[in-house]
Order: structure tokens, then C-alpha cells, then sequence
């Protein structure tokens, strides 16, 4: 096992696929376990018009992380140690910018267990954005939210059992996952999901995931369909962000996520993405989003970029409903 090629998908993941590269610190090797250090630091200025209330002007760095990862190759085994954290401890406007734990956990040989990513979050072919609150909503990596969970990795395919979102299930949370990588850079990824609901009902959910190379450029897709969705889209019943259930029944959704990567050089690319999600309830919930961006990297491990995006369902206090215009600058480690 190749863990230098294991652990950089890790920090690429953690970073929720939004940079080209992935860097890390080498601090060196002590009794068998290899150590580093990665992150970035990230300055936001975003403009919003939200549809209800004033537009304001706001700055924000809490998207900024750091990370420790170790790797331990001993009789045959390889074991890798991952922890990671931000500092959006406190989310809403005016709240201390705490610091928060985003990664916690073990990799031996192909097994994790540990707090990352669920196993929803990797069925996703993600395009570039700005937006780490909103940018995925309305794909299964929606929520953005990482789990306590085990999971385990066989050619290709990837079983996961996580901590229940509906706090009194009897069984965990369940994903299962095939990625398929072919020759040229595509790429396919078949996603299963299941999970108890509040009204004590196991339902399922599937989606796919595509990357299609076109020379240096890419479009990414995304669709999905079926119950108890909605805790990992974050678009629920009533467009709430986790609610799968109405009048005691399971409610279903379908959802369609399109984006282009257009590369001009090493140093300059652009986004364009899509996502529509459509919720069988009584209010026939439908969310659009909408995003463009372009982002140049000055040296490879500093960028800076601007994005206009819009949101038709509010995503929380620091995503509301209408437009925001973000400019950043972000210098990885």
C-alpha cells in the first residue's frame, strides 16, 4: 500500500476538493512514524442581498485549518493518525470564532475509524468553489458534516457504518460505494445509503457521481434519489436542512448537480455550477443554487478568487436565501 498516495487523499478530501494541490510540512521520522503538518489560511470579504433583510459587507477567517497527520509502517501494517480543525466553533454573526474539531481518526491498513467524513459525503465528483458553507448543498456531501464512524476500503469499494443521525435508531447510518477511475482522468462513483428516519422506518437512497475529462477541462455530475436523504443534501420537508419525514411518513427527493471546470493555464481557472433538488412534500420544496467562479493561483500554494453564487433557501445565518459575492485569498500549507 502506497500510503504517501492514501494519506494525500485524505488532506485533498479534507480540504472538501476545492484546491488543485494538497500540500504538507515533513517534520521528519521517529521510531517507525513518519510526521507533518498542513492547512491553509483563508481571508473571506463577502457582499450579500439576502431577499429578506439588509445587504451587508463582512469579513471572516474561520475557514482557515491546520492538521497532523502520522504514519506508522510496522509488521506489515500501515497506520495512519489524522486530526484536523478550523475555527467555526461559533457560526453565527458576532459569536467567537472557535475552535472546532473537523477530523479525528485512524487508518489501519483499510480500515478508519474515527470522526471524517461520512459515507455519503464520497459520492460526490465535487467542482470547484469558494462557498465552504453552501457550495455542495444539494449533493450528498450537502451538510458538509463529518461523523464518528468505521468504514472499510476493498478495490475500489468503500462500507461505512456511522453514528445515526436520528438519535434513536437502532442501527447505524449505512453507505456503500464503488469508485471507478478509468483511464484518461474520468471517473464513476455509485453510492447506496441507508439510515433509520424519526418515524422509526430504514429507508434508502442512491445517487452517482461522474467526472468527465474534456482535455484539461472537466464536467462534473451528480444526481441522487430516495428517502432520508435530506440529513446529508440539506434540503429537507418544508426546505429545512435535515427534516426526511412529514405526517409520519417518509418523504423522498430528487436532486441533479452540474458543474464545468474550465482550466486557462496553470495559473488561472473558472467554475460555472448548477444544483436543483425537488422534495416529494406537501410544499413541494425546491431548491436552485447557482455559482461562478475564477481563481488564480499567484505561486502554486497562494490563491485568490471571486465568486458570485445565489441561493433560493436560506442555508443558515451565513448562508441566507439570495445573492453573496465573495472575494478571497487563501495560502496553503
Amino acid at each position: 500500500m502506497n500510503y504517501r498516495n492514501s494519506s494525500l487523499t485524505f488532506m485533498i478530501a479534507s480540504s472538501l476538493g476545492a484546491v488543485p494541490a494538497t500540500y504538507a510540512v515533513d517534520l521528519g521520522t521517529y521510531n517507525d512514524t513518519s510526521f507533518s503538518v498542513a492547512g491553509f489560511l483563508k481571508a473571506e470579504g463577502i457582499f450579500e442581498d439576502p431577499e429578506n433583510g439588509d445587504s451587508r459587507i463582512f469579513g471572516r477567517a474561520n475557514q482557515s485549518r491546520f492538521n497532523l497527520k502520522t504514519v506508522t509502517q510496522k509488521q506489515g501494517h500501515t497506520v495512519i493518525g489524522f486530526i484536523e480543525g478550523d475555527f467555526y466553533g461559533g457560526v453565527y454573526p458576532g459569536e467567537n470564532s472557535d475552535w472546532r474539531l473537523r477530523h479525528a481518526f485512524i487508518k489501519i491498513d483499510n480500515t478508519t475509524v474515527g470522526q471524517t467524513w461520512t459515507g455519503q459525503f464520497w459520492a460526490v465528483a465535487f467542482t470547484d468553489y469558494l462557498d465552504f458553507l453552501g457550495g455542495p448543498r444539494g449533493t450528498l456531501a450537502g451538510l458538509n458534516f463529518r461523523t464518528t464512524l468505521a468504514s472499510y476500503e476493498f478495490q475500489g469499494l468503500r462500507v461505512t457504518a456511522q453514528d445515526p443521525v436520528y438519535a434513536d435508531a437502532d442501527i447505524p447510518d449505512l453507505a456503500i460505494n464503488y469508485n471507478l477511475n478509468l483511464e484518461g482522468g474520468h471517473r464513476i462513483i455509485l453510492t447506496a445509503s441507508g439510515r433509520e428516519v424519526d418515524n422509526g422506518d430504514f429507508v434508502a437512497g442512491a445517487a452517482v457521481g461522474t467526472k468527465v475529462m474534456l482535455g484539461r477541462h472537466s464536467l462534473n455530475l451528480n444526481a441522487h434519489y430516495g428517502e432520508g436523504l435530506g440529513a446529508f443534501t440539506g434540503v429537507g420537508v418544508n426546505g429545512s436542512l435535515s427534516d426526511d419525514v412529514e405526517n409520519g411518513d417518509a418523504v423522498s427527493q430528487a436532486g441533479l448537480n452540474a458543474g464545468f471546470r474550465y482550466v486557462f493555464n496553470d495559473q488561472w481557472r473558472a467554475n460555472v455550477a448548477y444544483t436543483k433538488v425537488e422534495v416529494d412534500d406537501q410544499a413541494e420544496t425546491d431548491y436552485e443554487g447557482q455559482r461562478v467562479n475564477l481563481i488564480h493561483n499567484i505561486i502554486p500554494e497562494l490563491e485568490v478568487g471571486v465568486e458570485w453564487r445565489k441561493y433560493n433557501l436560506a442555508f443558515g445565518p451565513l448562508a441566507p436565501e439570495g445573492q453573496q459575492v465573495e472575494v478571497m485569498a487563501k495560502y496553503a500549507f
